[in-house]
């Protein structure tokens, strides 16, 4: 098919970002205040005879990196509960648990807060050994196995030392097992289930099957590790790379990260997703502990469960972001961000100078009779190599109707699971672009040969508006969207049906124009005309290719902003 030319007034080569540098290292500061409102709501249809609701306040802390306060806490219930329990945890965790009776109207409880957040990414140096030693009692217990964090499972056991095996220093250590983790677990929504082994059996997991492995695998090498709960805010901000920046940006609501303890530090934040050694000013922590039932919010009620919502809201009455680039590292796959950390290996204490001794007197080793026989020693096996990150993926080599991209996606997040009478929150939200902003947003594919393109499906929402979206399918060009390609057909916004959650929206080609593509890269570029509301769902990190494959420009031709998520897309096809 020859590629028709979108447009012709810009003809501009861009040096691609290098693909190697994958760990950003930084060096600077984000401060941020946010005014905070979490609006949790119980829908009460029927009478309810008693509903029991435990939540999570806001804690303060501060560590090297990263430091919270709170100011202002204020909690309104509608109506009022029979009681309200303070409840402070063994970690010091603080909840508020309130009672209600005889409910016949649906219950409303506003949390309301300001946050100061500061991350400051300076250089640290550490001397902390491999295996690590001299932990307190008190940070020791979280080298405890759970059911969630199965840290004395040997399949868990003999990872973790594969993994290790050429760690001289804890943070060599905690490196190799994270970039691991970040190369071998796709996100996913709605998992059945959010243990370690389950995550290590399936490569797949939200935000708690990611901190559950890292953690197993963490207590396993002997170094203390901690969930941590609180809730992610959907406000970009930006890394310096060359030639533009990499967003960073996540959905707005409950998020699970980690704290590794290292020590001569300390506890040190990490987001197994985004970050190590600090988190960002979108995180807000609440509780910490050994796995994801000490930190989450829980409820009970009879004779039924209400159905339950929560709507978070985040005003930032200040957000400062100095970031520069430092130096980058060649892994993991998907773009980390970290500050600095040095380690620093401490000498050998010379041994003592040994006086020379005569020798004693050595009886000689008897040689066997000819019927006894010397049995060997048995070679050691091999300890299997770690497995490779497989290759990108591309359509599989067949003949015919082939379908292939970032095709999984919930049609609906969920909030809670149940179990019996008892609910529990699930620290997921949903993810998404409005794709009809400012900003125009496109995902890369590739193809191992050449296709004759039917259709390419997006994953969307519609809200409204007027006028019409549209999709150009374009080559590739040093890394970015080119400007030849083919144009999709128009679709009318009023001609697409409003229905709950998250849909695949088709979008096909002018019958006149055939779409071959040839082996190579591509990209999927989402316009729009007029006023259309409507997004684009994505998966946190890079769960299609690498951190390469999605871009998106201020209305323009530069791609100047990298991504740090994939975009979920359906190509259909004829080999």
């Amino acid at each position: 098919m020859p590629f028709i030319v979108l447009c012709l007034c810009f003809i501009i080569i861009f040096s691609p970002l290098p693909s190697a540098a994958k760990t950003l290292i930084l060096d600077g500061d984000l401060e941020s205040r946010i005014r905070m409102s979490q609006q949790i709501s119980f829908d009460v249809q029927q009478g309810v005879k008693t509903l029991t609701f435990k939540f999570a306040l806001p804690t303060e802390f501060s560590n090297k990196a990263t430091s919270q306060s709170v100011d202002g806490l204020n909690i309104k219930f509608t109506p009022e509960p029979v009681s309200v329990v303070d409840d402070i945890d063994k970690f010091g965790n603080r909840f508020k648990k309130a009672k209600w009776e005889n409910l016949r109207q649906s219950v409303n409880i506003t949390i309301s807060f300001d946050a100061r957040i500061k991350s400051e990414l300076r250089s640290m140096e550490s001397s902390a050994a491999f295996p690590p030693n001299g932990i307190p009692n008190d940070d020791a217990v979280f080298l405890k196995p759970t059911q969630m964090v199965q840290s004395d499972n040997e399949e868990i056991i003999a990872l973790s030392r594969r993994l290790t095996v050429n760690a001289r220093t804890t943070h060599d250590a905690v490196d190799a097992i994270l970039n691991w983790v970040a190369d071998n677990v796709k996100y996913t929504y709605n998992p059945p289930q959010y243990d370690a082994i389950h995550t290590l059996k399936t490569g797949k997991g939200n935000c708690q099957n990611f901190a559950h492995l890292s953690m197993a695998l963490l207590r396993a090498a002997g170094i203390p590790s901690r969930i941590v709960g609180g809730i992610s805010l959907k406000r970009q901000w930006k890394v310096p790379v060359e030639n533009g920046y990499l967003v960073q940006d996540m959905g707005q609501g409950g998020h699970a990260w980690m704290e590794i303890f290292f020590p001569d530090l300390g506890w040190l934040s990490y987001d197994p997703q985004q970050s190590r050694q600090f988190t960002s000013t979108r995180h807000i922590k609440q509780t910490h502990g050994l796995d994801s039932k000490d930190i989450n919010d829980s409820w009970s009620a009879s004779p039924y469960l209400p159905q339950y919502n929560e709507n978070i809201e985040a005003f930032f009455t200040n957000d400062e972001t100095n970031i520069k680039l430092r130096a980058s590292k060649n892994a993991p796959v998907s773009y980390i961000m970290s500050n600095n950390l040095m380690a620093k290996v401490l000498p050998e204490k010379p041994l003592p100078p040994v006086t020379p001794k005569p020798e004693p007197f050595v009886k000689p080793i008897p040689i066997p009779k000819p019927e006894q026989e010397v049995k060997p020693l048995p070679m050691p096996k091999p300890e299997p190599e770690v497995k490779p990150l497989p290759p990108k993926p591309v359509p599989p080599k067949k003949k015919g109707i082939v379908e292939f991209g970032n095709m999984e996606f919930p049609a609906l997040v969920d909030a809670y699971q149940t179990v019996g009478n008892v609910a529990t929150r699930i620290l997921d939200k949903e993810t998404a672009e409005y794709v009809t902003s400012q900003y125009v947003y496109a995902q890369a594919f590739e193809i191992g040969e050449s296709l004759n393109i039917q259709s390419v499906s997006l994953a969307m929402k519609k809200f409204g508006g007027d006028g019409t979206i549209y999709i150009d399918l374009v080559t590739d060009e040093d890394g970015r969207p080119s400007l030849s390609g083919v144009r999709s057909k128009p679709l009318f916004i009023e001609d697409i049906k409003k229905r709950p959650g998250y849909y695949w929206v088709d979008f096909t080609f002018p019958s006149d124009t055939p779409v071959k593509l040839k082996k190579g890269r591509y990209w999927i570029v989402m316009r729009h005309s007029g006023e259309a509301i409507v997004n684009w769902f994505f998966i946190p990190s890079n769960a299609y290719g690498d951190g390469d494959d999605t871009r998106s420009t201020v209305k323009g031709y530069k791609w100047e902003d990298l991504l740090n998520y994939d975009f979920v897309f359906k190509v259909r096809g004829r080999v």
